[in-house]
Parts: structure tokens; C-alpha cells; sequence
């Protein structure tokens, strides 16, 4: 086996409402619990604050602190959503209080080996807003060691290697694992071991009966000596992840980059559960003035189903930048409305037809999002002879009640209909005129239909050519009226 640890070494800084840039540079912030602070951002540390302070002294020393109090439930959900987007790498997951814990020796090999497969690990977890330490070792345990005791050496594969790296590591990053009580921290000092291979190296009779069975066990587990099951991480059944703002966001680039830090996790539940996303909502929950501001909902559907990260950002950034917000925001919820299963799509060396089709539904969602679904039409058939009427725009996320191909040995019907068609002047022979005179390419193609609603339409269709040889849809009018029946010359479309 080969764990991949992911530890967040300021967690409770980490779960605070998000705001990038507040947290990183504009505002000093930092977390307290009973009187003390617990981390403290960049923007704090340079200005003399640190962890361990109490707040007096870090308020005394800084003014515009920014202080907010620990939530624990906050970091466990944080850490979940986390575990969420680090589900694309293996299925096999197990959560601990500051981080996650990752069992990847079956995906070496889909992902090109430990180096790429770490790299893609810390690039989900920045694209979640969150800065981890990152250790791999055989066991779970020795993994979580490494990463959370600042070793240098964070990266062993083999089981020799990581006990000799075990063994360097101070004993105080035992904590880890488990907790020693004061009477163990005392005996130990007193015995003068400092380091773990001080304390393995300990008769083991002595130390069980000493230290208790339970820190020996959790030393063989690291080492690998003894087996060390773990539960592993169960995603829910519905997909809803939330973000609350640091400061309240009253442009699209802001929210942009908050959906961003969302969409690795439904990427990782879609694939945890073999789904891709149909349709997607986000819910913009807005700061309350004189008067509440209902929520904003706004619904993503897509053409064909995906769970491609990068063009539902894409999509949620066009979405965005068209909606106009009615006051600024404070919160957002990104859930899965409806998906449909989905095993993934197979590598292709040379492209194929399919793959342009998967393009093409690309390019349709990214114009929904854009210009909306009332802008971005499809034709749908209907019975109906008359070329006006026998066809009606729907918006390319409805489903199209009749198939829009022709039936087999239908005539040549063009794409560009005028509304209304354009009158066209004749010469002294009934030949029709545009831009000089008409050729027309095929026999007349009779329509007469509308006596049943009040509207009538009489018309013999040709194919016609132009001096400039486009080709042209024509129709002449057969009127009662008329000598010989023959009414006027019309243009009614455009062939491609």
C-alpha cells in the first residue's frame, strides 16, 4: 500500500469565510479560542502578530485585527469538501481532523507515477483555497507523521527508508497519533528520549507496561508492524457545497473565484458516484439592507452531460458576468440539481466524429450561458406545408418532440428564411430579377395549404442562381385573379 497525506496546518485559519484576497493580503485575520490565538494570516505575521498570543496583546500590537472565533464545525466541512475534490485520484479516502489521508497505490499508474499524482494533488487542493503539506509513505500513519511533523523528507516509498525517516522525527510530533498525557510526557523526558527511534528502541516489555499497550501499537502501525484499518470516507447522496465570503461581493470576479473553489469537490462526488451533472443550481444569498433581498437562484443546464471542472467554470463565468446582482452577496451554495450515470470517456489517439459532437455541445452550452437559453434556438418541426410555419424556434436545452431530420427524398429546403419574403421585380418575359436576372436551377415545387385557418398560400418554389451564383429560395405567387394564374415574384430564403 502507499498513503499520500494531506495535512492543512492552519485549519482553523483555513474554514474561515473565504475571501482570497482578504485572507491573503488586504486584511489582517486572525482565529482565537479561549483567549488565545490559534493562526494567524500573512498580513498578521508581518505586522508582529503570531499564534500563541493572547488577544489583548495581538489587539494592543494591532488594531485593525481582524479576530474571529474558532468553528469546528466549519473545518470539518471544509475538510470534507476537500476530500470531496480529492476523490478524482482514488476512491479510498480516510478523514482526520486537519486533513485527509489518501490510499493511492492502485492510481500510480493512471495518473504517471507518485510525482505527477502528488502535483495533482496540491494543484485540487489550491484550486480549493487550501494550503497542505503533502507526505507519502507505505503506511498511514508514517504518512501522517511526516506530513504534519515538518520533516524534511516527506516523500518514502520504500518500508526501510520510512523507519529510518521515523526515526529522526522529535517524539512532541507524536501528538499527531496520539495524545500523550502528562505522566508519559514526564517519564520520557525523564528516560531522556527525544526522538521516536529513542523511544522504539525502548525494551518493549518495559514500555507496555510503562506507557500503556496503546502508544506501542500505534508505534508498530507506523512502522508497519502491525495492520492499521481505517474507515473510509463516505460522500453523501447529494451534492451541496457552500461558501460563505469574508467580504461581501458585489462583482462576478469575486464569485467566479468562490465557484471555483467549489467545483473540484462536485468534480470528485460526480466521480465518486459514476454521474455527470444535467443541471446545475447556485444559490447567491444577498446582504440584507432596509429591506431583505430574496436569494438569486440561478440554474445551469447543460446540453449533454459533464463533469469536466473546467468548462462548468467556464459556463458559471459567463453565467455570471451577464447576471446583474441585486445587492452584494454574502454567501453561495452550488448544488447538483439532476445527473445521469456516467462511466467517463474513453482516451482516443486520433479524433473522431464523436469527439467534434462533444465540441459542438461545448460551444452550444458556452452560448446558453452567455446570452441565455431564450437567445440560443434550435429548430423543431411541424405539420404544417407553409415554410413560415413549419418550423419553430426551442431553446437547445429543451428536448425537441419531433426529429428535426427530413424525411428521405424531401427537396432541398434553405437554413435563412426572410420574414417577410421580399418582393422581386420581373422583366418583360415573368423572369424574376435581383441583382440582374434569376436562373432557376429546378422544376417548380407546388405548396398550397392554409384554406383551413383563414391564410391561404398558393406558390410554385424554385431553386434560383444569381449573377453573383448564390443560390436563392423563390416562390411565385398563383393567384385566381391573375392571367394564367401568376401572381408576383418573391425571395423567401437563403441557401448556405
Amino acid at each position: 500500500m502507499l498513503w499520500v497525506a494531506l495535512h492543512l496546518p492552519q485549519l482553523s485559519l483555513q474554514a474561515l469565510p473565504w475571501s482570497r484576497a482578504g485572507l491573503e493580503t488586504l486584511l489582517p485575520v486572525a482565529v482565537v479560542e479561549q483567549h488565545r490565538l490559534l493562526g494567524a494570516n500573512r498580513a498578521a505575521r508581518a505586522l508582529g502578530v503570531h499564534v500563541g498570543q493572547s488577544v489583548a496583546t495581538a489587539l494592543a500590537l494591532l488594531l485593525q485585527l481582524v479576530v474571529q472565533p474558532r468553528d469546528e464545525a466549519r473545518e470539518r466541512a471544509f475538510v470534507a469538501t476537500l476530500a470531496l475534490a480529492l476523490a478524482a485520484l482514488t476512491p479510498k479516502l480516510n478523514l482526520q481532523a486537519s486533513g485527509v489521508l489518501l490510499e493511492v497505490r492502485a492510481s500510480l499508474r493512471l495518473f504517471g507515477g507518485v510525482r505527477c499524482l502528488l502535483r495533482r494533488a496540491q494543484a485540487i487542493a489550491h484550486d480549493c483555497g487550501a494550503h497542505v503539506r503533502l507526505a507519502c509513505a507505505p503506511t498511514a500513519s508514517a504518512a501522517w507523521l511526516l506530513a504534519t511533523s515538518g520533516s524534511v523528507r516527506r516523500r518514502t516509498l520504500q518500508s526501510s527508508h520510512c523507519a529510518r525517516q521515523l526515526d529522526r522525527i522529535p517524539l512532541g510530533a507524536l501528538d499527531a497519533l496520539l495524545p500523550l498525557t502528562p505522566r508519559q510526557t514526564e517519564l520520557l523526558q525523564a528516560l531522556g528520549v527525544q526522538r521516536l527511534g529513542e523511544l522504539r528502541a525502548l525494551p518493549r516489555a518495559g514500555l507496555q507496561r510503562r506507557l500503556g499497550r496503546a502508544l506501542a501499537t500505534t508505534l508498530d502501525r507506523a512502522y508497519g508492524d502491525a495492520s492499521d484499518p481505517r474507515p473510509w470516507f463516505a460522500p453523501p447522496e447529494r451534492f451541496e457545497a457552500r461558501r460563505e465570503l469574508l467580504q461581501r461581493a458585489d462583482d462576478a470576479a469575486v464569485l467566479v473565484a468562490a465557484i471555483g473553489a467549489l467545483l473540484p469537490a462536485l468534480g470528485g462526488w460526480l466521480q465518486l458516484h459514476w454521474h455527470a451533472a444535467t443541471v446545475l443550481s447556485l444559490r447567491l444569498r444577498h446582504e440584507h439592507r432596509r429591506e431583505p433581498v430574496p436569494d438569486t437562484v440561478l440554474r445551469l443546464q447543460l446540453s449533454t452531460p459533464s463533469r469536466d471542472i473546467a468548462q462548468l467554470a467556464l459556463l458559471w463565468r459567463e453565467r455570471l458576468q451577464r447576471h446583474a446582482l441585486a445587492a452584494p452577496v454574502y454567501e453561495l451554495i452550488l448544488a447538483l440539481e439532476a445527473s445521469v450515470a456516467h462511466g467517463g470517456t474513453p482516451g482516443e489517439l486520433l479524433p473522431t466524429a464523436g469527439g467534434e459532437g462533444q465540441g459542438h455541445a461545448a460551444l452550444l452550452d458556452r452560448l446558453v450561458a452567455r446570452l441565455g437559453p431564450e437567445r440560443v434556438l434550435r429548430f423543431e418541426p411541424l405539420a404544417d406545408h407553409r415554410p413560415e410555419r413549419a418550423q419553430r424556434g426551442v431553446p437547445v436545452t429543451e428536448t425537441l418532440r419531433v426529429p428535426a431530420e427530413p424525411p428521405p427524398g424531401a427537396p432541398p429546403r434553405p437554413a435563412w428564411l426572410l420574414e417577410p419574403p421580399q418582393p422581386l421585380a420581373s422583366d418583360a418575359l415573368g423572369r424574376p430579377l435581383h441583382g440582374g436576372l434569376l436562373r432557376l436551377c429546378s422544376r417548380a415545387e407546388r405548396i398550397e395549404a392554409g384554406w383551413f385557418d383563414g391564410g391561404l398560400a398558393r406558390r410554385d418554389y424554385h431553386v434560383a442562381e444569381g449573377s453573383d451564383h448564390r443560390l436563392r429560395w423563390v416562390y411565385r405567387e398563383r393567384r385566381a385573379d391573375a392571367p394564367g394564374n401568376q401572381g408576383g415574384w418573391f425571395l423567401h430564403g437563403w441557401f448556405g
